[in-house]
């Protein structure tokens, strides 16, 4: 079977002339930022095969399946030639004020902000598509695949790598005039397009992310140690707390932003067009009470199209609880 691109080389006119109309297509989608990845700058094995032996990934344990697939490209998608790389901001500040770092306001819970709005898988999975849609317009034998990040690609390693940012202390992208207020989500092409060139990190000696982390998570020189973190403990852990090794939660009931409000790079940040979810812009400002008050059908009707969703509301429960010390 003949890809959809033999006849386009990457630098060709045709190609830069439909790489432009996909950045225009983007931009009209609500997508900030677009760039292309070469399939053939794969990441280093050794970093992800010694993370994992640490077991630096905690619980989850589906980081360490389909290794080869988020190393290999070509698994991802036979035939790949380019991986367009998409940034879409999520920093709602703009929309709605957001709670000064370590301000509890008479005992408020905090939600990091990337759970503030509708859920992202299904946004940006929607956007990317039809991405996908208008590109097969032109090319109708085009082979595509879209991620994001629940799917096993390393999207972080490929937003790098097409020059959309760079990563930085936190382990987060850092794209410049967003910060690293972004989602990032991948489509894998049967087709050349330009590659973009990596960015030189420009963290320079700033190491606030590091000390801002509540649980010490983050170390200079290796990656996110997932056990020490705020974010894995309230979103991703479930089921009651072990005894020991749990950092301290407050004021974070889900997610958690700290070191990215620290980061010089977010301060005044483009903001998102994104508005907060209909069911949380009062929650965002609610105490442990107030959730428990809540109950498991009144968190349904105003989360469930949420990032909270994927806690579920025993776990937000726990949470709350815990940081209220009746947990």
């Amino acid at each position: 079977m003949t890809a959809a691109g033999d006849d386009l080389r990457p630098g060709s006119v045709e190609a830069v002339e439909l790489l432009g109309a996909l950045r225009e297509w983007a931009a009209e989608l609500g997508l900030e930022r677009l760039a292309v990845a070469s399939p053939d700058r794969r990441p280093e094995a050794t970093l992800l095969d010694e993370w994992l032996a640490r077991g630096d990934h905690a619980g989850m344990g589906y980081l360490a399946r389909r290794r080869e697939l988020r190393l290999d490209p070509d698994r991802f998608l036979p035939g790949v030639r380019s991986i367009v790389c998409a940034a879409w901001a999520y920093d709602r500040a703009g929309a709605m004020e957001a709670p000064r770092p370590g301000a509890t306001s008479g005992g408020a819970l905090r939600i990091a902000r990337f759970a503030w709005g509708r859920d992202y898988h299904v946004e940006l999975r929607r956007r990317l598509r039809a991405l996908v849609a208008r590109l097969r317009a032109r090319l109708p034998a085009l082979k595509a695949r879209v991620a994001v990040d629940t799917a096993p690609v390393l999207e972080r390693h490929w937003a790098a790598q097409a020059g959309l940012g760079w990563i930085g202390r936190h382990g987060c992208l850092i794209v410049p005039g967003l910060g690293s207020w972004v989602f990032l989500g991948e489509i894998f092409l049967d087709l050349p397009l330009p590659a973009g060139a990596p960015l030189a990190a420009a963290c320079g000696e700033c190491r606030r992310c590091l000390e801002a982390c509540p649980g010490g998570a983050l170390r200079e020189g290796r990656p996110m140690d997932a056990r020490r973190c705020v974010s894995y403990w309230t979103v991703e852990h479930s089921g009651a707390f072990p005894r020991r090794g749990v950092p301290k939660l407050s004021p974070w009931l889900f997610g958690c932003d700290a070191c990215q409000e620290a980061c010089p790079w977010n301060a005044g940040g483009a903001g998102s067009r994104e508005p907060v979810a209909p069911g949380l812009a009062d929650a965002l400002h609610w105490t442990a009470e107030d959730w428990e008050r809540l109950g498991a059908e009144g968190f349904a009707g105003r989360c469930s199209e949420t990032p909270l969703a994927r806690a579920g509301y025993a776990n937000i429960l726990r949470n709350a609880r815990r940081i209220a010390g009746r947990e």
